[in-house]
């Protein structure tokens, strides 16, 4: 792979010019650090303590940032789903999560919920007015979107048994047991809270200087609210631990995303979905996922340390602690399912990938993905990055790493835009970490997808600088040189995700998401690169275009949708049938299907609309024989089989990020 490294043109002690001191109170500091070249910046706060003896000068600082940032987002987005509900509903499962929010704060440490006080009164002292109820909720939201799947899963499967588990934690709030689809809807509505990413830990052994790296995709809905103020949280502490954390405006337990501390460890969060799921401990015996892994950073110094930590705290949701040691130059991938803790994978002078999925026996029982796109898509990511990095063992650097976590590379296809590639239309940040030398380099967001922005690097400096960070230059991801056109068509594929996650209910917002699709399309068009994700996803929301103008009454525009829609899937099965993954085309089957089911009954073709079926039919039951515990599969199959499929049409979820 080519290599692209610029260092930004810094005269002797210039090192500190881009980073202006902006506040300081009893000791602690804010700084504003410039990314050189762009008119991007990054908060770094410098503070003297833990994390619930500073976190009030995180909230007192930042609170103009932290209103817009991801606590906006995750209460958007809540509301979003909850909205959804019908008010029977929304009553029954507005009780059910105040039933699991009470027990997760019955179940972890002071010590969060005192920094949750602090960060909160220190908002408060700067003029916010974010009321204290759902501030603290926003910051258990990630746990209970684990939770709302998770309870979908099993009422899917088992009604009753999902209702009985829900009753078993809550019965003073449970009202009802019609609860299956409504669980449903919320964990639609809830996923864009999630922290899908794609992780890379080369041991120092298979690295080009001898350094150990450690390098993430940050994947979350929450993209448009978390890349605009990103913030550096250090932690000095008098037991001599040294904490830099990775975060955004608002989470003060920033290593709960990525972070080093200065005894060589590295750090990263990876989201997974578990049937697993636990609701309450006994009092202050666990602690949300995100806290717990800064926690780590505040606590450990090597990898066994950090491994007897979540062991012993476990917690409540799916995750895997993502951890890498350079003193003795190992990683590992602690899996969390509930209260089940496995070391799934443990590697020393070698490497590991992580992705979405688990590895370990005890939670891959419990373990699933909410549909085969997904499946496909976090295993196809692990098997690339681990196959390049055996491939280049020896000659990685942070360079390959920025390159690999900014590919564009389907290792069941080819080259790809999105879909099952490391880089993720929500992709909000990436990290690329050197722990042993107390450095980073972390993406600045000017543009989408963010990957194809500048990447800063940093170094941590001792107390008593003019800074607290050295800015060691800037990078940009390797890119194609041939395609500039497809590299550009991407941002509005971006742009179409973030429309449709605005507003996908009205034919207004729709259109503008297919704007923008169409112009992805013309973009890539130039480099002469013909996109399933752009093409695709364009048929597929002109099917749910024509079926909310049936509903509106408008037979004729709805027709003309249709006859579109089909047009477009017809090209694609005939220029890239071939080379597509038998999931794929079954979507384009099922959707031709669809699309001839919703046509007026003079108009449809009897012969067409069997031959699709059958055709979709056949690759799904290959389907079914390979992936027997896909869930999503059964549904699938069911719904071919139904004549009327207008309301299967307009519940279905429209999924930009997987291509679905």
């Amino acid at each position: 792979m080519k290599r692209l490294f610029i260092l930004a043109l810094l005269l002797p002690g210039s090192a500190f010019a881009d980073c202006v001191l902006k506040n300081e109170l009893q000791g602690q500091k804010h700084f504003v650090c410039q990314a050189p070249g762009t008119s991007k910046s990054v908060h770094v706060l410098d503070l003297n303590g833990g994390f619930s003896e500073t976190a009030y000068f995180h909230g007192y600082f930042l609170k103009k940032e932290i209103e817009a940032g991801v606590l906006k987002g995750v209460q958007v987005r809540t509301e979003r789903a909850f909205s959804a509900l019908d008010k029977k509903s929304q009553d029954q499962l507005l009780l059910i999560k105040k039933c699991v929010i009470d027990n997760y704060r019955a179940s972890v440490s002071d010590e969060f919920k005192t920094g949750l006080k602090n960060l909160h009164r220190g908002l408060k002292d700067a003029g916010s007015q974010v009321p204290w109820t759902a501030f603290e909720e926003t910051n258990y939201m990630v746990e209970f979107s684990i939770f709302a799947d998770s309870m979908q899963r099993q009422m899917d499967e088992s009604p009753r048994k999902g209702a009985m588990k829900v009753f078993a934690s809550c019965a003073p709030y449970f009202i009802g047991n019609t609860l299956a689809k409504p669980f449903k809807l919320l964990a639609q509505g809830l996923r864009s809270i999630k922290m899908g990413c794609t992780g890379i830990s080369a041991s120092a052994s298979s690295s080009r200087d001898g350094a150990l790296l450690h390098g993430r995709n940050f994947d979350t809905g929450l993209l448009g609210f978390y890349e605009p103020e990103q913030v550096i949280v250090i932690n000095r502490q008098k037991n001599g631990t040294t904490s830099v954390g990775l975060g955004s405006a608002g989470l003060h337990y920033a290593g709960g995303i990525s972070g080093i501390n200065n005894h060589g460890l590295s750090v990263s969060l990876h989201e997974l979905q578990t049937e697993g799921t636990q609701i309450r401990y006994d009092r202050g015996e666990s602690d949300i996922a995100p806290y717990l892994l800064h926690s780590v950073l505040l606590k450990a110094r090597n990898l066994n340390e950090a491994i007897a930590m979540i062991q012993t705290r476990k917690g409540f949701g799916a995750w895997t602690f993502f951890i890498s040691d350079a003193k003795t130059d190992e990683s590992a991938s602690i899996e969390l399912s509930g209260d089940t803790v496995v070391v799934a994978r443990r590697a020393q002078n070698k490497f590991l990938g992580q992705s979405n999925h688990f590895l370990g026996g005890k939670t891959s029982q419990e373990g699933y993905e909410y549909s085969l796109n997904k499946t496909l898509e976090t295993r196809a990511r692990l098997a690339h990055v681990e196959r390049t990095m055996n491939e280049d063992f020896g000659k990685i650097d942070a360079q390959w790493v920025i390159n690999r976590l900014s590919g564009h590379t389907d290792e069941l296809v080819g080259a790809r835009s999105f879909g099952r590639t490391t880089t993720k239309l929500y992709t909000a940040a990436t990290h690329v970490m050197q722990p042993g030398r107390m450095q980073w380099w972390m993406s600045v967001a000017e543009t989408y997808p963010t990957n194809r922005s500048h990447f800063v690097g940093f170094r941590l400096l001792g107390p008593g600088q003019k800074a607290p960070v050295e800015i060691l230059g800037t990078t940009k991801a390797w890119e194609d040189p041939t395609k500039p056109a497809w590299y550009d068509s991407m941002k509005y594929y971006v742009k179409a995700y973030l429309a449709n996650e605005q507003d996908h209910s009205t034919i207004a917002g729709l259109d503008r998401t297919l704007a923008l699709l169409e112009t992805a399309s013309v973009t890539a068009a130039q480099d002469g690169v013909f996109e399933f994700p752009y093409e695709f996803m364009w048929a597929r929301i002109k099917v749910l275009r024509a079926a909310k103008n049936i509903m509106a009454g408008q037979r004729d525009m709805a027709y003309s949708d249709l006859t579109e829609a089909q047009e477009r899937l017809n090209t694609i099965s005939a220029r890239m049938g071939s080379s597509l993954h038998d999931y794929e085309n079954f979507q384009l089957d099922l959707w031709r299907f669809r699309a001839e089911t919703l046509k007026p009954q003079a108009k449809q073709s009897r012969a067409a609309q069997g031959a699709f079926r059958q055709e979709a039919q056949g690759l799904l039951q290959g389907l079914i024989s390979k992936y027997p515990r896909q869930s999503e599969l059964y549904d699938l199959q069911w719904s071919l089989g139904e004549e009327a499929q207008l309301y299967i049409v307009l519940d279905a979820e429209i999924r930009l990020g997987t291509v679905e």
